[in-house]
């Protein structure tokens, strides 16, 4: 069995992902199973989709084996975030599976039963990743080795990333064909020094890793180096380049380079991490005017007074509870307004749709969900654009009568 709709050994989750088999003209059907991760995840049949004169074509979609086994998943964290303010290098393996089939063939006896062949036929292996490349000039192939040299990380921002000396930062990418990363810092008086690190992956591992390159992540950190190491501090250095490949004595750079450019701590900034489109970690930085806002919902209900009859008291006090609010809750949200370039603002654009959104408050991830905006990306009279979102925090209830 041939991988011939999708061609290349990665896909997505977003497009049919179709195995191509022929079989003799006397197989009337298949009988098709499908694992994932290398087990067995369903059975069907599968009908003919063309024939020649010698052979019956089977084109086989297993898409839906798939989806529902990457992540991001309702209720956890993707291991795309790891740890905050420590260097990492983690192999994502809820965000990729492996895919194949087996195939037997369904032919009519001299009887006329229907027969199952007991020797199936093994279609390749494929990786499947949740990867959205709608809209997008390219594909897959573009993100890792030997398709592409330089390779792209997993991210929708690959020009400089601006960020705080304590800022988190997480880049992920396909990484076969690399066992290394290398970071080249600069100092501000324009010298510069590489550091390799072992990122203790074997060079022909069809896997996805998240490896952390902020400044909290790095500075002051340790790894496992084939040469080199993190400078204790960031205070000599004005930013440093990033990027991943394989070192077999010397380090050959494989994927593109990606330039952090370091900025001073200030209180108005929001750093946020979000489940990207390509099926990467996501991270920014917003500096700009940062709100918070609770937003009280719940119902007013009025109360009949008190009569007593006895008494004959027919008015109600002034300290009489008259109007209640019931089945109240609180939403807190952050709004952020921020003056970003075009390439951020589409950028950010990803954010808004994005299932899984990070906050990071007092050095811990807090969920928020972005609401429904419009994000605008593109002026042509400024090169500039200013944006506001809106992150909401999780519903609060509060105690009620």
């Amino acid at each position: 069995m041939s991988y011939t709709i999708n061609p290349d050994i990665n896909s997505s989750t977003l497009f049919p992902v179709t195995f191509r088999n022929q079989d003799t003209t006397a197989t009337v059907q298949q009988k098709v199973m499908v694992y994932v991760d290398g087990s067995l995840a369903g059975t069907f049949k599968a009908s003919k989709t063309s024939s020649n004169s010698s052979a019956n074509i089977f084109d086989t979609n297993v898409q839906s084996f798939v989806q529902s086994e990457v992540a991001p998943f309702v209720g956890s964290k993707t291991t795309l975030f790891p740890s905050l303010d420590a260097f990492s290098i983690t192999e994502n393996t809820d965000v990729i599976k492996s895919l194949y089939c087996s195939a037997f063939a369904e032919t009519i006896n001299a009887s006329g039963f229907l027969v199952t062949s007991t020797a199936p036929q093994l279609s390749s292996t494929s990786y499947i990743i949740p990867a959205n490349f709608y809209g997008y000039t390219y594909n897959l192939a573009d993100f890792y080795q030997p398709s592409a040299n330089p390779f792209l990380f997993l991210t929708g921002l690959n020009e400089t990333r601006q960020i705080n000396e304590n800022s988190n930062l997480y880049l992920s990418y396909l990484g076969k064909g690399t066992n290394s990363a290398a970071i080249e810092f600069y100092t501000k008086s324009g010298s510069s020094a590489i550091t390799i690190i072992n990122t203790l992956n074997t060079t022909a591992n069809n896997s996805l890793y998240t490896i952390s390159f902020g400044a909290s992540n790095i500075f002051g950190s340790t790894a496992t180096f084939h040469s080199g190491s993190f400078p204790a501090t960031s205070t000599a250095y004005d930013y440093y380049k990033v990027s991943v490949g394989r070192y077999d004595g010397a380090f050959t750079r494989l994927s593109e380079q990606i330039t952090i450019s370091l900025n001073p701590d200030c209180q108005d900034n929001v750093e946020v991490h979000w489940f990207g489109v390509h099926g990467g970690a996501e991270s920014f930085v917003f500096k700009g005017l940062i709100e918070e806002e609770n937003n009280v919902k719940g119902e007013l209900i009025n109360l009949s007074q008190k009569w007593n009859v006895a008494g004959g008291l027919t008015k109600a006090n002034s300290y009489d509870k008259q109007l209640i609010r019931t089945d109240t809750t609180v939403n807190k949200a952050i709004i952020i307004t921020a003056n970003v370039n075009p390439d951020e603002a589409s950028y950010i654009s990803t954010l808004v749709s994005s299932p899984e959104v990070y906050v990071i408050l007092d050095g811990k991830y807090v969920s928020v969900a972005v609401e429904n905006q419009t994000i605008q990306t593109a002026n042509n009279r400024s090169p500039n654009i200013d944006i506001s979102i809106k992150l909401t925090f999780a519903n609060k209830p509060v105690a009620n009568l």
